[in-house]
């Protein structure tokens, strides 16, 4: 099974991806990681990739499209179920990702901009773990408090906002979205492939919701 979850920042798509890995062994195709494992391993691909990033540019979509492509071609021919979260970004990924595989499912979850905000603004990450929490949602995600200040219940490290985690800077994020990324459903649902899911039922609910009637 190919799925792709497409929804704003903050609408819950890392966590659903987490639990499709942790529970039912998907397999995740990220472009960040993608991109870090390749320069990473020290390959051909990898050393052009690192010269890019080091001098401050941009990768093309060009390369982003092989990488992916490269990856999820490995990872149908193992059998594997695969969840892609941030690919495609735009339409004419999409279709390139047509020409290649099949995709079974888009999973199109919705929240409103009221509560995006305040999800995005409460998030607070480990730098020492990776782990991640949120101030402003249930105690589930909340992490230690201690004088103010938040902790990492993993391994107590004191947490950080990301800079982009401002409410400036999610209005920019979320009008990015919906200018590049939203017009992927339309092109989906055309197809017959989306499925509109409400956000806000909690991440295991929407999970299961999402793996209905594969």
């Amino acid at each position: 099974m190919v799925l792709i979850l497409v929804g704003a920042p903050g609408a819950g798509k890392g966590t659903v991806s987490n639990i499709l890995i942790e529970k039912y062994n998907f397999a995740q195709i990220s472009t960040g990681d993608l991109l870090r494992a390749e320069v990473a391993s020290g390959s051909e691909l990898g050393k052009e990739l690192s010269a890019i990033m080091e001098s401050g540019k941009f990768v093309s979509p060009e390369l982003i499209n092989k990488l992916v492509k490269d990856n999820i071609n490995k990872l149908v021919s193992s059998g594997k179920n695969i969840v892609l979260d941030g690919y495609p970004r735009n339409v004419e990924q999409a279709k390139y990702l047509d020409t290649y595989t099949n995709v079974d499912k888009v999973a199109a979850i919705e929240v409103p901009s009221e509560l995006l905000i305040k999800r995005l603004s409460g998030r607070r990450m480990c730098p020492k773990c990776g782990a991640n929490y949120n101030i402003n949602t249930t105690a589930e995600y909340m992490p230690d408090v201690k004088d103010g200040k938040y902790y990492c219940k993993k391994c107590g490290t004191e947490l950080f906002q990301r800079k982009d985690d401002n409410p400036e800077t999610i209005a920019t994020r979320l009008e990015v979205y919906a200018e590049q990324t939203a017009p992927v459903i339309g092109y989906y649902q055309e197809k017959g492939k989306v499925v509109t899911l409400n956000g806000d039922i909690g991440s295991v609910a929407l999970t299961e919701e999402i793996l209905k009637n594969n």
